[in-house]
C-alpha cells in the first residue's frame, strides 16, 4: 500500500481518495470482498422450512451454541487459536469468540429445529411455525 500525502487540495478530494484506498484494501484476491460478517452463511426457504448453511471449519460441533427466539436465529462459538511450532508469516483465519444473529422472514417452530455439521458446514433446518405456514383451503360445491 502506498503512503498517501495530505495536501492543500480540497478536503473532499482527499476523503474520496482515502475511501478508494480503503475499498481497494478490503478487496481480496480477484476483486472479491472479504466477508463483513462471520461466519459467512446462506439462508433459503423451501416453503415449509428455512435452511441456514454456515461455513465454520475447525469448530467442535459440541461447542457451538444455537438458539431461536421468534424470528431470530443466533449462532455462538469459540474458534480456538491454532498453535504453530514456529512463527506466523501470514495469519488470516480469525480466532476467538463470535456471535451472529440473523432475522428470518417468519416465526419458526423452535421445537422442530434440527442441525447437522458435516465437513465444516453447519446446516440448520428451521420449520415455519404452523400459524404462518400457507394452508390450502378446500371449496365446497353446493
Amino acid at each position: 500500500m502506498a503512503f498517501m500525502t495530505w495536501g492543500p487540495r480540497n478536503a473532499f478530494d482527499d476523503l474520496a481518495r482515502l475511501q478508494r484506498e480503503m475499498t481497494r484494501w478490503m478487496e481480496g484476491p480477484g476483486g472479491d470482498r472479504w466477508p463483513l460478517a462471520y461466519p459467512p452463511l446462506n439462508v433459503y426457504d423451501d416453503g415449509e422450512n428455512f435452511h441456514v448453511r454456515a461455513e465454520v471449519p475447525g469448530l467442535n460441533p459440541d461447542k457451538v451454541e444455537l438458539s431461536v427466539a421468534g424470528e431470530v436465529l443466533t449462532l455462538k462459538a469459540d474458534r480456538p487459536l491454532e498453535e504453530a511450532n514456529g512463527s506466523y508469516h501470514r495469519r488470516e483465519r480469525s480466532a476467538g469468540m463470535f456471535s451472529r444473529s440473523i432475522n428470518l422472514p417468519d416465526t419458526v417452530d423452535a421445537s422442530g429445529v434440527r442441525a447437522s455439521y458435516v465437513n465444516g458446514v453447519l446446516e440448520v433446518t428451521l420449520p415455519r411455525a404452523p400459524e404462518v405456514r400457507p394452508r390450502k383451503i378446500s371449496i365446497e360445491a353446493r
